[in-house]
């Protein structure tokens, strides 16, 4: 547990440096809004297609910590050479390689923590917990310190942290897997494509995250808008993910109480909450402060999404099906979501872009309440 806790601090740690700025770090640049939802679109695209494949490829070679160290390498190196890249046909080009690394990382360590907390008899939100320490560390430090140096090197900065992730992942534990010798790639995905309640699960959670991803893309963006203090940014993201912190271990009981659908019910409504607030007031102060339901509604919803996940799988297609629903909430969602925001923000204004992100929670947050029905039983899951 103590490896698995040292290894998503520092993962997330490097994401806090890089993923809520890299909109800011692209338009500093000189791209417009436009073209800065377009290349984060092409990174949702590519990871809707490499998070499976990397998925499927882990429930066959049963090697995770090997994929995850070899991604990680090669995603810190390839971010590095954004700053070396002109134009933005290079940073298109570069973006294939890069997000498919990068974005393969997550999913397949989420799938081997929740196998080894389940193992050891440890909730998966116990060590998650010190992902969100990490990322209010890390996004309230570098706010503060990009807007006093600027942004420019904020790959350079994920490169130096990934170097200490991949150290971590050399020492995590190792799982024992089950690999069906009988089954093809297109089998493996056939099986996980049948899966019903699982689809409908990740159709629903694509509403919800879908609206997350786009704000965390374009909440720097919002307060440049705004004519917020861009300084504050970093406080916001740290704002959500400190009080994620005890938000994981409530959301671990409130799951074991309410059930895992209602608790996901409960997430979408928080968004949706924030987003409404953020399109009707123009004030920092509240801005800021409802940074406190996104980091309550992330809590409740990750750690619960990854095990409702786990819960839905057989054996070999544990790593796919998490990556299936990263690829699909995230990605996809991500595609969609990053260039509507994009155009939406260039032609109507980011504060409008917030009250589409609410109208998605609403909807999300009746579909997870009208499906609750193919929530797996305890008794089913400790069968699978």
């Amino acid at each position: 547990m103590r490896t698995l806790s040292s290894y998503y601090f520092l993962y997330y740690l490097a994401m806090s440096v890089l993923m809520p700025y890299t909109s800011l770090y692209f338009s500093e640049r000189g791209f417009s809004f436009t073209a800065v939802g377009l290349i984060l679109s092409l990174w949702a695209l590519v990871s809707v297609v490499a998070q499976p494949v990397m998925g499927l490829i882990n429930d066959r070679l049963g090697n995770p910590k090997q994929i995850m160290l070899i991604s990680s390498i090669l995603a810190a190196v390839l971010g590095f050479g954004f700053n070396l890249m002109e134009g933005l046909a290079g940073i298109i080009i570069l973006s294939l390689f890069f997000a498919w690394f990068q974005s393969s990382v997550g999913p397949v360590g989420d799938a081997l923590s929740v196998e080894i907390a389940s193992r050891d008899g440890f909730s998966f939100g116990n060590v998650r917990l010190f992902g969100a320490l990490s990322y209010a560390i890390g996004t309230f430090t570098t706010g503060i310190l990009y807007e006093r140096f600027g942004y420019s090197h904020i790959f350079v900065y994920y490169l130096v942290i990934s170097m200490f992730v991949c150290v971590t992942i050399l020492f995590l534990p190792t799982t024992k897997v089950t690999r069906s010798r009988k089954m093809t790639l297109f089998g493996q995905m056939g099986e996980v494509v049948r899966n019903k309640p699982f689809m409908i699960f990740v159709v629903t959670s694509t509403l919800m995250m879908m609206s997350a991803s786009i704000n965390l893309n374009f909440l720097p963006l919002y307060f440049k808008e705004m004519g917020f203090n861009k300084s504050w940014i970093g406080s916001a993201f740290a704002i959500a993910a400190i009080i994620e912190v005890p938000m994981f271990w409530v959301a671990t009981r409130l799951s074991k109480a309410i059930g895992r659908y209602p608790l996901l019910c409960l997430a979408a409504a928080i968004y949706g909450s924030q987003y409404l607030a953020m399109f009707l007031f123009s004030n920092v102060s509240l801005t800021l402060a409802v940074q406190l339901l996104n980091g309550v509604a992330f809590a409740f919803a990750a750690g619960t999404a990854v095990e409702v996940v786990q819960s839905y799988a057989t054996e070999g297609t544990k790593a796919t099906l998490q990556t299936v629903y990263a690829a699909v909430t995230w990605g996809l969602g991500g595609i969609v979501g990053n260039a509507v925001g994009g155009v939406v923000t260039d032609h109507l204004g980011a504060k409008f872009l917030y009250l589409i992100l609410f109208c998605l929670c609403v909807a999300a947050s009746v579909l997870f309440i009208v499906n609750r029905h193919h929530q797996p039983s305890i008794n089913q899951e400790l069968a699978g």
